[in-house]
């Protein structure tokens, strides 16, 4: 580290900057900022201060006693300099093992030997072999030769300095971008001053007059204020961000007093429509319902799936806010479908009280026929409303279980769970045809019960004339979809097939039902329209799909017909 310090014009000017500098920084960080990292920040720059006072200083005096005193202030600053932008560059980079108190008194133990050996050094010579003065151009300059713990003193600093460096170039290397605008520019801060001091202690004889390490540091400031001021390194915490922040579920947007966009985590990212979001306003960034905080819930289309948001925005006092926008697509669909159960309770009553009224009717009708003419032939029309209401209340049960919410699924093949759908089917000459393969996260036995449902749908009404009836299944982006090539639902009636009790055919009407009551239970969201062959083509759509192994599918011949 420094050993002499001969008058030199333009080195008192670079001092001066040098203190104005550091003085500058330290207050900021340690008057208009909180936290661990700003104060190891700010008191790194009270030691370049201290370093930058003691330089300029000891060119200015005419006594060895004074000059000593000085060097003392001067390399105060110098052994605090190394160990407080170590504990800097850990807390700033999140590095670990972390500095504890203890630890950081640990750091100290060799600076503080240091000092005490500067200021004993008279007496026995361990840091300065010694000091000679000498007259240059009139002026008296003292000149210092190495002792032996003076190069304990420089491989200990150095070798604090080179770790911080080496951490700041670990975290600009592998953090995000707009973090790394932030290590280099101050990594290149240090390296300034780093860099001019090894020059001046290690550089031939003579090669500079002065130390230059505080003129390092004047120029090294430009670029450590930038990393301060302009990329708000001291109001933002990157370990705090990397540990925390990406690890929340809702998306984080970190603003600042003009609303600027700062920051954002990973789960904010597909809200972005920008490659380079940082810096711009969040208004234009996100939809107003999101970005002014109403706290209403928004629809958004998301990687072409349609999710719901609600925001809320947090203020930070003196530096902006955080926007916090969590995710309740989920809530939603639940909220649905509880509203659509009550629906489906209220028609399942109506259902059933007139539906098993008819057969009670019958069966009272003619019971009280047989008992008043004694003719047992009456009798015999009550085993067709005994049937039809057993076939009732079979449905009614079916429907009222699978109706329940689902609440847990797995992942499920969906031309797997077809086939054997298909097989508990009396499908006659059907055909079932998997288009294409993929997985969805499903209850596997409501899944199959659904699509026994569907295709006893399209093998019942979708044919004419005795025809045979195609069908084939496939995926969707966001869901499945069941389609055959039969007469297909005219479109007038399409707002009715999934209503309790609709039946063109004098079934009991509730198939489609319980299959739109197993959709709603996943939170799915069913419709029907024209296949591409003319029939009709279900669709299932908010359907959480699943990256299931992919294979391709051979054709197989079985009892059932021809798949795919």
């Amino acid at each position: 580290m420094p050993l002499a310090a001969p008058v030199s014009q333009p080195f008192l000017v670079g001092y001066a900057a040098a203190m104005v500098v550091a003085g500058g920084l330290s207050g900021y960080c340690l008057y208009r900022h909180s936290g661990r990292i700003s104060r190891a920040f700010g008191l790194t720059m009270v030691a370049v201060l201290s370093w930058s006072v003691g330089a300029l200083g000891r060119t200015m005096v005419w006594t060895e006693a004074a000059w000593y005193a000085l060097t003392l202030v001067m390399y105060a600053g110098v052994v605090s300099t190394a160990v407080l932008f170590f504990v800097f560059t850990v807390r700033y980079t999140g590095s670990k093992p972390r500095v504890t108190g203890q630890q950081l008194a640990g750091l100290f133990v060799v600076p503080a030997i240091s000092l005490l050996l500067l200021a004993t050094n008279p007496a026995h010579g361990l840091f300065f072999a010694g000091v000679e003065p000498s007259v240059t151009d009139g002026t008296v300059v003292f000149e210092a030769a190495a002792g032996p713990w003076f190069w304990v003193h420089s491989l200990y600093s150095y070798a604090l300095l080179g770790c911080g460096t080496l951490l700041l170039v670990r975290f600009a290397a592998g953090n995000r971008s707009h973090y790394r605008r932030q290590a280099l520019p101050l990594l290149f801060g240090v390296a300034l001053p780093w860099g001019t001091n090894v020059a001046y202690v290690f550089g031939p004889a003579g090669g500079l007059p002065v130390d230059p390490t505080p003129v390092g540091f004047a120029l090294g400031g430009v670029f450590i204020a930038y990393a301060v001021f302009g990329a708000r390194l001291a109001d933002l915490t990157p370990i705090a961000r990397s540990s925390v922040v990406d690890a929340i579920d809702d998306a984080v947007f970190v603003l600042d007093d003009q609303r600027r966009l700062v920051d954002f985590n990973t789960a904010a990212a597909p809200l972005l429509d920008d490659d380079d979001p940082i810096g711009e306003e969040i208004s234009d960034l996100l939809p107003a319902s999101l970005s002014d905080d109403d706290g209403e819930a928004t629809q958004l289309d998301t990687n072409g799936t349609d999710r719901w948001y609600r925001s809320r925005e947090v203020p930070i006092e003196e530096i902006g806010a955080v926007l916090l926008v969590s995710d309740v697509t989920e809530r939603m669909r639940r909220r649905r479908q509880l509203r659509e159960q009550n629906e489906r309770l209220e028609e399942f009553t109506r259902v059933a009280a007139h539906d098993l009224r008819n057969p009670l009717n019958a069966i009272t009708g003619y019971t009280e026929l047989a008992r008043e003419t004694g003719e047992v032939s009456y009798l015999e029309q009550v085993d067709p409303a005994t049937d039809r209401m057993e076939t009732l209340v079979d449905d009614l049960l079916t429907l009222g279980e699978e109706g329940q919410v689902v609440e847990e699924t797995e992942p499920v093949p969906v031309a797997e769970a077809a086939e054997r759908a298909w097989a508990n089917v009396e499908t006659d000459d059907g055909t079932l045809q998997a288009v294409d393969d993929g997985w969805i996260l499903a209850d596997e036995t409501r899944l199959t019960n659904l699509l026994e449902k569907l295709f006893q749908n399209c093998v019942e009404h979708a044919t004419g004339d005795g025809d045979s009836v195609t069908v084939r299944i496939g995926m969707l982006s966001d869901g499945f979809f069941v389609a055959d090539d039969g007469i297909g639902i005219p479109t007038d009636a399409r707002a009715d097939v999934f209503d309790y009790g609709y039946s063109t055919h004098g079934g009991t009407g509730l198939g489609l039902p319980v299959v739109r009551s197993i959709a709603v239970a996943h939170g799915w969201e069913v419709s029907v329209t024209d296949s591409e062959d003319g029939g009709a083509r279900f669709e299932f759509r908010s359907v959480q799909l699943h990256a299931g192994p992919r294979r391709e599918r051979p054709d197989i011949d079985t009892p059932w017909g021809r798949t795919k």
